[in-house]
């Protein structure tokens, strides 16, 4: 079975390699050369390995002391895909909330696999909510112009205040004739 599964590992590598031989980016340039290798793929080849790498490691021990090099693991991990993402299709300006959502999975993981501390769950939440506001907000954007947002917003604002003004409660009745 083990020698099964080395052949399994080098026909994926042999794949990701024919692929990336193929492969063009999008103003033509072919990803084959070693210079455009690592222009384009820095991330896969060095970043993503060393959160694998701590990734693995955790799971040879798999104990709780064990469950911190999930911390750097799934930082570096997120941090990889996120700067992948970058390279592939230049979208830096988009990609970075991706920063944030690396130290959240980080800690987040090593809620789940290590120890439960409720105050663990704080910087997750703050820095996870955080990248998922940025990266809407920019998809919103990034759909919408940003002139046209502005529109809308104002018309959300007056349909909200009319809304105000037209509700009537029995208590606002009650308030005018105090006075």
């Amino acid at each position: 079975m083990t020698m099964r599964r080395n052949y399994g590992v080098i026909a994926v590598a042999a794949g990701i390699i024919w692929l990336l031989i193929q492969a063009q980016s999008s103003d033509g340039r072919s990803y084959a050369d070693g210079a455009s290798i690592i222009t384009y793929f820095w991330p896969t080849l060095f970043i993503l390995p060393l959160g694998i790498f701590f990734h693995v490691a955790y799971l040879y021990k798999r104990s709780k002391p064990a469950a911190g090099l999930l911390i750097p693991g799934g930082i570096l991990l997120v941090t990889g895909l996120t700067c992948q993402a970058g390279m592939l299709f230049d979208a830096w300006a988009t990609v970075w909330p991706g920063f944030l959502l690396a130290v959240a999975f980080g800690l987040f993981e090593f809620y789940l696999f290590g120890y439960r501390g409720f105050w663990l769950l704080l910087p997750v939440f703050v820095l996870g909510g955080a990248a998922v506001i940025f990266f809407a907000l920019l998809s919103i954007t990034a759909i919408a112009p940003f002139n046209g947002l502005q529109g809308l917003t104002a018309s959300l604002i007056v349909l909200g205040g009319l809304m105000v003004l037209l509700q009537r409660s029995s208590g606002d009745e009650d308030d005018y004739r105090k006075y």
